[in-house]
């Protein structure tokens, strides 16, 4: 048995479990009893059909909106602050080493709501 991660949607009228299929409570319980082929093997098969019929996936600006959204997140959780699409785009945040070498590396310190500052 392996862990496995779950994507869980809360709602008003109850909870659904996205890789389970199911709707776990709420007023109307449910569960999909029909095959079940892996996310990743979907995703293949999409794209490689896109590509034979010449209509490539091209997922590129909803995958670029989707990484800000995750750093915007990081800088808000490290900052306390409010971080708007703007503030993040004009950031000037470096969070690379000072220098790319063998040896013992110069760790930043903790980042601290309220004591670390926005770039």
């Amino acid at each position: 048995m392996y862990n496995q991660t779950e994507d869980i949607i809360l709602g008003t009228k109850g909870q659904a479990k996205v890789i389970a299929h199911e709707i776990q409570s709420g007023e109307e319980r449910w569960r999909y009893r029909g095959p079940k082929p892996g996310m990743y093997d979907v995703e293949h098969v999409e794209l490689f059909k896109s590509i034979k019929d010449g209509k490539p996936i091209n997922n590129g600006l909803y995958m670029s909106y989707s990484t800000l959204l995750a750093i915007m997140g990081r800088m808000a959780t490290y900052t306390g602050e409010r971080i708007t699409w703007d503030m993040a785009m004009n950031s000037q945040e470096n969070l690379t080493p000072e220098t790319y070498e063998w040896g013992d590396v110069k760790v930043p310190e903790v980042a601290m709501p309220g004591k670390t500052k926005f770039f």
